[in-house]
């Protein structure tokens, strides 16, 4: 059986927060903490990396649109916002701020529990593709560190391409460490390898014109 969403509630009624807690529990979530204010909510989610966050807008403090724009950039909790008010204003403010859903007091169980599956649900797609372009990334990123030591090779060992990049395979299967890793090392060496010969060639730049300057009388 799969772990009951576990949530975070911010309201500084807390006779609202108690209500909240209980309808909650009574679908079948659990409620790690609740706080009273939008600091405590931000250090709560930090700490316990809840589900969703639920945010009360007016809370002393931090209010609850100021938390949601540092839980939703860290640790990137899911923050369904609740508010008495339903001004278009604040539904787009709280949009800007990446709250994930925007639910209005009194709020019924029905609509509770939709908005939560709908939340969380959403949230954890956004991650799965944020995870996705994170993957693409690292994986263009270790192509270009393989074609830069295969191009070092080629060069020092006068290989071919398809040889360097053999000779790259049958090293990292030798060695058992990932191919990126050591072109990474590759390019280190050669680095290395390169900047003692870039400065004494420099250095004897000077030396020769001093040479070869002819004496004054």
């Amino acid at each position: 059986m799969a772990q009951p969403y576990r949530f975070v509630i911010a309201d500084d009624e807390k006779a609202v927060a108690a209500g909240l807690r209980s309808q909650l529990e009574s679908l079948g979530y659990d409620v790690a903490a609740v706080a009273g204010d939008g600091q405590r909510a931000v250090e709560f989610c930090r700490r316990l990396l809840p589900d969703a966050v639920f945010l009360d807008i007016e809370m002393p403090g931090l209010d609850g649109l100021a938390a949601a724009r540092l839980i939703a950039e860290d640790p990137g909790t899911p923050v369904i916002i609740l508010s008495a008010h339903g001004h278009p204003n604040l539904i787009d403010q709280a949009a800007e701020d990446g709250v994930a859903a925007y639910l209005l007091k009194p709020i019924t169980t029905s609509s509770l529990q939709a908005t939560i599956e709908v939340a969380v649900a959403r949230a954890r797609e956004l991650q799965g593709l944020q995870e996705d372009v994170d993957h693409l990334k690292a994986t263009l990123a270790e192509r270009k560190l393989i074609e830069r030591a295969k191009g070092i090779l080629m060069s020092r060992k006068q290989l071919g391409e398809n040889e360097a990049f053999r000779l790259l395979q049958r090293q990292s299967q030798d060695r058992r460490i990932p191919m990126a890793k050591l072109a990474e090392s590759i390019i280190q060496t050669d680095e290395l390898l390169e900047t003692p010969n870039q400065s004494m060639a420099s250095a004897s730049r000077p030396l020769r014109r001093t040479i070869d300057r002819p004496p004054h009388d």
